[in-house]
Parts: structure tokens; C-alpha cells; sequence
């Protein structure tokens, strides 16, 4: 009998195709895995719609902020009759009121200038330049340098500080609290001037020049020997509020009154008046904030539990049977914030004539939108401010709408909240499929190799057999002819 060899592909032997085979075989072992391989498809879906709902909450917890309290809920806006003395910004604790502002003076920084040089590459004597900030009294006449401001710039050629330009870069490079600057006045020669300028206006802002000839200056009028010309004084802003001298070292000022950011641009020869007053457009536009927020909420929750008749629940965690389905269709958690937070919107908070958001325009129709209606929530303001004011605010006697959405919302995103329990239980539910799925595929791998070893000797014996079949046939017909 002759020898079959050994068989080098699978099915080669038997004409069968193995490959087929086996493939076909494993697909049909392999479904087990295709079924937690999309259940967990379906989880991956609900976790990522819980991190949208999330973002959600949190968004609208942001708006809900914006007026849980009174100082923020409130705002006001800030005029002046004499638009040219000043203008006026507020913040949220400014607080309503009239006052009467006169301006003396204005505050200004300190300059001076050096006389004309050639070029910005004219040449400066070499030596060590000292800057000094400090105070120049209210009368101008005494100069007291701060030593924890003093700066020494070291001048020469090997720093390349020795020109006009090179000297401007180094003071400019330094601390010293003052800018450098080359004016060229246009002339025909010594055009070039070094000008300097203290970053800061006022007079704790005043700055001494020495150590190099041709640059020494002194802001006192009593000083001698200057050879910097001054161009502006360090003086502080004089204005008074009410009868109030005050006194500043910049023209922005945001001390003089709670709230209130006076920003000074000119001097008065009558009083003019700041009046602060409640900005209820901004108000209202806070709330119409809050209203948006809440309908873009209630929108998403509504599209990511949205189910359709064929939707079968098969646990607390539900499986939607249809591509419709929200990714978090019927989920009884997303549901429970629905409902709290739909019952906060429409509860009563305090008492009085302004207890519901109904009371203040706003309303929820039949399809769960919110709207404000701005003639009604206007008129609530202009009658009760206070009363608006409560019904969202957290305060001593009570707490507001927006305060209980926003400490609801806290508590549902915290560690131990509902969303955090219910995700960290998905998580989980994942991370099983993964390892039941690990398993599988490893034993999917062992029943592969079986099935390629019995079809392997199973493709052997046929071969084998096809081989001594041919053999006999072939000596039955030898047989044959030699009688024949």
C-alpha cells in the first residue's frame, strides 16, 4: 500500500474545507460572547448618558447659583449726571443709593525726561544706575525712598548698556517699577530723549534717578542739581463722596463705596451725582438664565428615558428591545430626579403674596417647558423685590427655589449621591462582562484547538483511506486484465 505523506493544509487530505468548518462551529460556540458583548454595549451607552446627565445637572446648578443668594440675585447698574468726571461699575454687593461726587484732582504718574541725544546709539557714561521708588509727601517737597524698592542697573559695554537704546531695554528688563521709553522730538540733532515713567500713578509711586552723569533726578521741589526735566508729577486722585474727603493713589477705585468701582477721568467745579439703582433687566435675565437651564434639563432626561410600547424591563436596569429607545429608557433613577426636581419648581416656599414661581410669571405647560413671562415678572419686582427676592434666595426664614434645586443637585453628584451609586453599580456590571467575557474567549480558544485537532485527524483517516481505496481498485483491475 502505498504511503499517504504527510498532510500540510487542512482538508487537503479529504477534499473537506476545515476551515469552513470550524469557522462556522466557532461562530455558533462564540455567541454567548456576542451576547454579553452587546449587553455590555448597552451599558457603555447608559454610563456615557449618565455623564451627560450629568453635565446637565451640574450646567443647571450653575444658573441655579447665579440667584441663590440675595447679593447674587440682585444688580444694579451705576450712573453719573456728569459723564465726564467719571464712570461708574457695580458688583454684586453694591446696594442702592445717591451720592453727591466732586473731584479735585486726579492721580498721575511720575515722568521725566533726559535731555537730546545724537542717536539711540549715543553713548551713555558707564557707572551704575540707581532707581528708587517711594513717597513724595502731599506737598511735594520731601522724597522718602523705599530701600526694598531700590534697583541698580549696572552700565557698560560688556552688558551693552552703554547706549541710549541699550540702557531703555535694561530698565525695562529690571524691577524697578518704571518704563523706558526714546521720544524723538524731530529736531535736527539731539532729538533723542530718554523718557521715563513710573508704572504706577500716585505719589507712593515717585522715583529718584542717580549714579550717571546727565541722568539725575530728584521728584522733591526742594532737590537741587537735576538734570532730568520733569514732565509730569506723581500726584493722588482728591475726590470727596457725600462731604467725605477721600484721597487714592490710582483713579480706579473700588473702596470708596460697597460694590461700586469708580473709575475717575476728570476733575469737577460742581458736584455731580452717582446714582446706584436696581438693574431689573439683569435680573430678569438671570432668571430667564435659570428657566433655559431647567428646560434644557428636563429635555435631555425626557430624550434619555424615552421609551416606545415594545420596551421590556427586565431589572432595575433597563433593556430597551428598540433602536427608539433613549439610552437610559425608563431608568428609575433618571426618573426619581425628574420628578424631585419638577415638584421643587411648583412647590410653595414662604409666605406672603409672592410664595410660587407662578407668582412671578413663570409657568409650566402641559409638555413640562418653563417660561417666563417678562410684563408679569417685572411688575412682581417693581411691587415686591423682597418677595422675589425669597421666593429663589436662601435666607434666614426660609429657602428659596433656586437654593433647594442647587443643594439638590449637590447631593445628587456627590460621591454617595444617586448618580454615583447607580454608575459605580454599572461600572461594576462592566467590569464582570469583561472578566466573563476574558473567560469565555480563553475557553473558546481551547475548544478551537479540539475542533483543529479532530478535524486534523479526522482529515488523516480519510486520506488514508481514499489512498488504500485507490490502491485496491487499482489491484482489482491489475487482477482483471491478467485473466482476461
Amino acid at each position: 500500500m502505498a504511503s499517504t505523506g504527510s498532510i500540510t493544509s487542512a482538508g487537503l487530505g479529504s477534499g473537506i474545507d476545515i476551515e469552513s468548518l470550524v469557522t462556522k462551529l466557532m461562530a455558533i460556540e462564540s455567541q454567548p460572547i456576542t451576547t454579553l458583548q452587546k449587553r455590555e454595549t448597552s451599558y457603555q451607552s447608559k454610563l456615557s448618558a449618565y455623564g451627560v446627565l450629568k453635565s446637565s445637572l451640574s450646567s443647571f446648578q450653575t444658573t441655579a447659583d447665579a440667584i441663590g443668594t440675595a447679593t447674587k440675585l440682585a444688580s444694579y447698574t451705576a450712573t453719573l449726571a456728569n459723564t465726564a468726571a467719571a464712570t461708574a461699575t457695580t458688583s454684586e454687593s453694591a446696594r442702592a443709593g445717591s451720592y453727591s461726587l466732586s473731584v479735585t484732582n486726579l492721580a498721575a504718574a511720575q515722568k521725566v525726561r533726559s535731555a537730546g541725544y545724537a542717536s539711540q546709539t549715543a553713548t551713555i557714561t558707564s557707572g551704575t544706575l540707581a532707581l528708587n521708588l517711594g513717597t513724595l509727601s502731599s506737598d511735594g517737597t520731601t522724597f522718602t525712598p523705599d530701600s526694598s524698592k531700590a534697583v541698580n542697573i549696572e552700565i557698560s559695554a560688556a552688558k551693552g548698556t552703554n547706549t541710549l537704546s541699550g540702557l531703555r531695554d535694561a530698565i525695562n528688563a529690571s524691577s524697578a517699577g518704571v518704563t523706558a521709553t526714546i521720544v524723538n522730538d524731530g529736531g535736527s540733532s539731539n532729538a533723542y530723549h530718554l523718557m521715563l515713567t513710573s508704572k504706577d500713578t500716585g505719589t507712593t509711586n515717585a522715583f529718584s534717578v542717580s549714579g550717571i552723569d546727565g541722568l539725575t533726578y530728584s521728584p522733591a521741589s526742594t532737590a537741587t542739581g537735576n538734570q532730568l526735566t520733569s514732565v509730569q508729577q506723581a500726584t493722588d486722585a482728591k475726590f470727596s463722596l457725600d462731604g467725605i474727603n477721600i484721597t487714592s493713589a490710582s483713579n480706579v477705585v473700588s473702596t470708596a463705596i460697597d460694590g461700586v468701582t469708580l473709575t475717575l477721568t476728570g476733575t469737577t467745579t460742581t458736584a455731580t451725582t452717582l446714582t446706584v439703582a436696581s438693574d431689573t433687566a439683569a435680573i430678569q435675565k438671570k432668571v430667564q438664565a435659570f428657566v433655559d437651564g431647567y428646560n434644557s434639563m428636563m429635555s435631555l432626561m425626557k430624550s434619555q428615558t424615552k421609551t416606545t410600547s415594545s420596551t421590556k424591563l427586565t431589572s432595575s436596569t433597563s433593556t430597551s428591545s428598540t433602536s427608539s429607545d433613549g439610552p437610559l429608557a425608563a431608568d428609575s433613577t433618571v426618573r426619581t430626579i425628574q420628578n424631585q426636581l419638577r415638584s421643587l419648581a411648583t412647590s410653595s416656599v414662604g409666605s406672603g403674596s409672592i410664595t410660587r414661581l407662578a407668582d412671578v410669571g413663570i409657568s409650566i405647560d402641559s409638555s413640562g417647558t418653563m417660561s417666563l413671562n417678562s410684563t408679569k415678572f417685572q411688575a412682581a419686582l417693581a411691587s415686591s423685590p423682597s418677595g422675589v427676592a425669597n421666593l429663589f434666595t436662601k435666607t434666614t426664614s426660609s429657602n428659596g427655589i433656586a437654593s433647594q434645586v442647587s443643594e439638590k443637585i449637590t447631593a445628587y453628584l456627590g460621591t454617595d449621591g444617586l448618580l454615583a451609586t447607580r454608575t459605580d453599580g454599572i461600572q461594576k456590571t462592566i467590569t464582570s462582562m469583561d472578566k466573563q467575557i476574558e473567560n469565555l474567549q480563553n475557553r473558546m480558544d481551547t475548544i478551537e484547538t479540539r475542533y483543529r485537532k479532530q478535524f486534523t485527524a479526522m482529515d488523516s483517516m480519510v486520506a488514508s483511506m481514499n489512498s488504500t481505496s485507490s490502491y485496491l481498485t487499482t489491484q482489482f483491475k491489475s487482477l482483471l486484465t491478467s485473466y482476461a
